[in-house]
């Protein structure tokens, strides 16, 4: 009995030392902005987006583009051969097209993929949980969540998406499990898309900022531009905090049928 009393004590004890000084240590790193606005990055990728009128941007005509390379790979340009970018050939930019259409107008997602981290997920829309005092939204097991209030995908205002960090106990999965990589790869200057599969067509966004929030502190807000804002649980064993990835519409394109 004393054995197991003492085992129970120190791993009571490594708990608390993790979750008051470890979890937290780094996170004033995971609140990042890149000061990027889709417009910015569109005249960037001019060559790779539009492919218009038979021009090709200077830099895609180098012999090592490395303005096409996430910064934290220019050390190792061979490693670029695995990158995990996703395909922008064929995507309209949106100020192309005006003003995005208003919530409702557009169907809701069904799949996102956030190619940088190898998400690749279905989505469903929330339901309200009765957890007996009050009430909440519950997030589904394995899958994100989208708040059906908030805007669907290529519409104008806030979109909010909710996914399980990690679920050791419930086992309801951890499909935002490689969420917190974002801030990292927006401080080394990688740019971060979202793709949102809505019917039958692909929105794609960029992610411009990153913050991390108590859960008290927890509250859903508006937008006068079309964006989303992914949240999960932080840090891993604690989850008291959220951590908040925003991301701005950059363009469109329709799937083939």
């Amino acid at each position: 009995m004393l054995t197991v009393g003492l085992i129970l004590l120190i791993g009571a004890g490594a708990y608390y030392t993790y979750v008051s000084f470890i979890a937290t240590r780094n996170s004033e790193d995971l609140t990042v902005s890149t000061g990027t606005w889709p417009s910015e990055t569109l005249s960037r990728d001019t060559s790779v987006i539009l492919q218009t009128q038979g021009k090709t941007s200077p830099e895609s005509q180098e012999l090592h583009p490395g303005e096409r390379l996430p910064a934290r790979q220019w050390a190792d340009p061979r490693g670029s051969l695995d990158i995990q970018q996703p395909d922008l050939k064929g995507f309209i930019p949106i100020s192309a097209q005006g003003r995005p259409s208003f919530a409702g107008e557009i169907g809701r997602a069904v799949r996102i993929t956030i190619p940088a981290i190898g998400i690749r997920a279905e989505i469903e829309e929330l339901v309200i949980g009765n957890l007996g005092d009050n009430s909440a939204y519950l997030t589904p097991a394995f899958t994100v969540g989208h708040i059906p209030e908030s805007p669907n995908p290529g519409s104008s205002g806030n979109g909010w998406y909710f996914g399980h960090l990690e679920s050791p106990v419930s086992g309801e999965g951890s499909v935002f499990s490689r969420l917190p990589r974002v801030p990292e790869m927006l401080r080394t200057g990688d740019d971060v898309h979202i793709i949102f599969e809505s019917d039958g067509r692909e929105y794609l966004y960029i992610v411009s900022q990153t913050d991390l929030i108590d859960e008290k502190d927890m509250k859903l807000y508006q937008a006068s531009d079309a964006r989303v804002t992914l949240v999960t649980c932080f840090p891993r064993l604690r989850y008291d905090h959220r951590l908040l990835v925003t991301a701005l519409l950059m363009g469109f394109r329709d799937l083939d049928t």
